[in-house]
């Protein structure tokens, strides 16, 4: 109907421009509404027809982006609701009283602290092997407690890259990764990744503090519901 009243109504030409760019269409379509300025009968059925199609696919883009928003709003809710827990760890030691201190912090979907773990150990190793025992004992930690962590992060890039590209050159370090990629294998949904030191600094600053104790030390959010008993 709309294209039969155009149609009675000629008048001047449109200039080329509205054949090559939207917006003109856009702008001759508020012509055709508000203005009754038409063209030729074959630029008219042209120009109408693909403006019609403009329209009709700015429709579909419009329901799919609410579809998307509507999705992404689901998942966000069913990521609060499913409790998706990110485990993070780190070491520090003391080269004169020869110890070394491990932490682990586990968060959950909101970033809230909800449990930490900081454990002296007696000794000290390289950078790269303190790291991965930290991990080890977290990840042991986890398993003995029945925790599973959706995100597991480390600010010791050397040590991802080697866990997750699965290297065995480092014979040292082989002692641990093999414990770690066999944890590792019981949380199939879990993703492994680096992370640097400042978004990792509550589990240094517990590593440090767990240089100055005699024995490990546990904090725990009241509403986490984890008993902290061995599973038999």
């Amino acid at each position: 109907m709309l294209l039969g009243r155009l149609l009675e109504s000629p008048s001047k030409c449109i200039p080329n421009a509205y054949s090559e760019d939207p917006y003109y269409f856009f702008l001759f379509g508020n012509d055709f509404l508000y203005h009754k300025r038409v063209s030729t009968p074959a630029n008219l059925i042209q120009a109408t027809a693909y403006f019609l199609d403009q329209y009709q696919q700015k429709n579909k883009q419009q329901i799919s982006s609410r579809s998307i928003l509507s999705s992404a709003t689901s998942d966000s809710g069913n990521s609060s609701s499913t409790f998706q827990l990110k485990l993070s760890v780190d070491a520090a030691q003391n080269v004169t009283t020869n110890k070394t201190g491990f932490n682990m912090a586990l968060y959950n979907s909101n970033g809230d602290l909800l449990l930490t773990v900081s454990t002296p150990w007696e000794g000290i190793q390289p950078a790269l092997l303190m790291e991965a025992h930290a991990l080890y004992y977290a990840l042991s930690l986890c398993q003995k407690y029945s925790i599973k962590p959706y995100y597991i992060v480390s600010d010791c890039k050397r040590l991802v890259d080697y866990i997750c590209n699965d290297a065995t050159h480092n014979i040292l370090l082989n002692r641990f990764a093999k414990n770690i990629k066999s944890l590792l294998s019981s949380l199939p949904n879990a993703t492994f990744r680096h992370i640097t030191r400042w978004d990792n600094e509550d589990a240094h600053r517990l590593a440090k503090y767990a240089l100055g104790l005699d024995q490990e030390a546990c904090w725990k959010d009241q509403n986490f519901l984890c008993n902290l008993h061995p599973v038999r």
